[in-house]
């Protein structure tokens, strides 16, 4: 199952995949090259995750930063948990990137925000990523 959240870049993954119809702004579920739920909740995730291999795709909050915690509040501590650091994917354009320097986590947990310190893989194209600061 992909957990894409909102945006332009994740909804670029969802075409992508050859779904069209993702949501601009909420959280979409997508498994075997299908929209399986649109605009879900945390209990929504959470009962869809059990016993799947999962992966989380999002992408920073233009100029803020944010990554996780805020514009995607339906992953949650223990959604995040569940998937684990490994299996979440940060996507963004190397422009995008050059006006956000750092990424930033604000998940209302804090230690789950400094699990996610230091530095994590962004992917900013085909075969290309960048590693950059989480404070």
């Amino acid at each position: 199952i992909y957990v894409l959240g909102p945006g332009t870049t994740c909804r670029a993954v969802a075409e992508e995949l050859g779904v069209y119809d993702k949501t601009l702004l909420g959280v979409d579920l997508i498994e075997d090259y299908k929209l399986r739920a649109k605009d879900v909740n945390e209990q929504q995730i959470l009962k869809a995750l059990e016993g799947r291999s999962t992966t989380i795709i999002v992408s920073p909050i233009g100029r803020q930063g944010f990554i996780l915690g805020r514009g995607n509040l339906q992953l949650s501590p223990e959604v995040l948990r569940m998937v684990g650091k490994e299996n979440i994917w940060v996507l963004a354009t190397p422009h995008k990137l050059s006006l956000t320097p750092t990424l930033k986590v604000d998940t209302g947990d804090a230690q789950l925000d400094q699990d996610f310190r230091g530095y994590i893989r962004v992917i900013i194209g085909y075969r290309q990523s960048r590693m950059v600061k989480v404070v």
